[in-house]
């Protein structure tokens, strides 16, 4: 990652939301977030009319499904998120945020606070990408390198309640770390978080990748290329071993179970069943 950009998998997944599947937006914002090149091709579809479904539905193909998919990562967890707010909880904390626009673009979180931890380059990219846009609610970032520094000062510093329930999202992150960093993070978690605190994280199992043998060596490679090399993996038990007894697992599933969050006409695809969503609640 270079001094001042974000990573390539922020883009890719920031890139997908724009583009979306359908004439429904997922996120507006993104092309405000995008590089020039990026955002023009996510805002072709609003310039073709009657076109823009072929053009979708090309992207949709040559990218293996990835589009699908991150339309229906991001439709689940938000939907998750808006429920748990229903409940009362204030607090907002996004971990590997990337060009995550949540904050922005969903009116449920006008009156939360929310925290955005991510690398610095990251977050310096970001906040210049929008500085002129006055902001919709209470953000605070806090930046860190989940594989060298702890998270938890610096959240605590931004003005985190560990006394008050919490809502956290760890999206498309944990696949990039070693296992220790994924239960350090995890412990962190547990430290912070107050009962009643919900977590929705996704994360990646081995054994998963499609194409057979040719996909396992294929892909990691492409990602280790690329800069951002494909590290940890977890059994769904593994998952639920590591947080008992202090979180309830309440959902976990691959992108064939998240339809279920919303109206989208998205579709999983065997390229990307490796990662799965778990949501979990924090016990007392």
């Amino acid at each position: 990652m270079r001094a001042g950009l974000p990573s390539g998998t922020s883009l890719l997944v920031s890139f997908a939301r724009g583009l979306g599947v359908d004439e429904q937006e997922v996120d507006p914002l993104a092309f405000d977030l995008l590089p020039p090149v990026l955002s023009r091709l996510a805002s072709v579809p609003r310039r073709l009319g009657a076109g823009a479904g072929l053009y979708r539905a090309a992207l949709r193909s040559t990218t293996f499904g990835l589009i699908d998919h991150m339309v229906l990562r991001t439709q689940a967890i938000d939907a998750h998120l808006v429920s748990a707010l229903q409940a009362g909880i204030d607090q907002l904390v996004i971990l590997g945020a990337g060009l995550d626009a949540r904050a922005w673009r969903l009116d449920s979180l006008a009156n939360i606070t929310v925290f955005e931890i991510d690398h610095p380059s990251t977050q310096q990219y970001k906040r210049k990408r929008i500085s002129k846009k006055a902001s919709p609610t209470d953000i605070r970032y806090a930046s860190v390198d989940f594989e060298r520094e702890r998270f938890s000062g610096r959240l605590r510093e931004a003005g985190f309640r560990s006394g008050a329930p919490s809502v956290w999202i760890w999206e498309g992150v944990a696949m990039y770390l070693p296992l220790a960093a994924i239960r350090d993070t995890l412990d962190q978690l547990t430290e912070l978080a107050a009962k009643g605190s919900e977590l929705a994280m996704t994360y990646r199992v081995p054994g998963m990748l499609p194409y057979g043998a040719l996909g396992r060596l294929a892909i990691p490679a492409v990602f280790a290329a690329a800069g951002e090399p494909l590290k940890g993996t977890l059994e769904p038990h593994e998952l639920a071993s590591t947080v008992a007894p202090d979180w309830e697992v309440t959902f976990d599933e691959d992108a064939r179970g998240w339809r279920g969050f919303g109206a989208s006409i998205a579709n999983p695809s065997r390229s990307f069943l490796s990662e799965r969503l778990a949501i979990l609640r924090r016990r007392g």
